[in-house]
């Protein structure tokens, strides 16, 4: 009888996959993890950064634009949930095609970056926005 025991197999394989599949599977759903967090910040950093630049365009002067760009990136990356680590490491930078930022259709670009705490990943999205020539 307890030879029998010894050679009965059933449920073996179950035990093999699982000895198999924990060290397998296991770099793919970290992987998974840290890609979905990085997507979902790159997602929401895009957002925020068409959003600061529609504030630029829409500001009546320089002075004005750089103060509402600030406040609008500081508000809004809390609304979208950035961390506030996150929030700190946040850089943002315009640039102009002309000298003068603000004169009817002009193109205004906003380069935004700030870096991801757990990966240390550097997250750079931007984009561009036209004054209005009707402003």
């Amino acid at each position: 009888m307890k030879n029998w025991l010894l050679k009965d197999e059933s449920g073996s394989a179950s035990v093999e996959f699982v000895i198999l599949a924990i060290p397998l599977f296991l770099p793919i759903f970290i992987f998974l993890a840290q890609f979905s967090e990085v997507s979902v910040k790159e997602m929401n950093a895009r957002t925020l950064v068409r959003e600061i630049v529609r504030t630029y365009v829409t500001s009546e002067n320089l002075d004005n634009a750089g103060a509402r760009a600030t406040t609008v990136m500081q508000y809004g990356a809390q609304r979208l949930g950035f961390t506030n680590s996150e929030i700190d490491s946040m850089s943002l930078s315009f640039d102009c095609s002309s000298h003068s930022c603000l004169s009817p259709g002009e193109r205004v670009r906003a380069d935004l970056r700030f870096i991801l705490p757990i990966s240390h990943r550097i997250v750079h999205v931007s984009a561009q926005e036209y004054v209005s020539p009707w402003q």
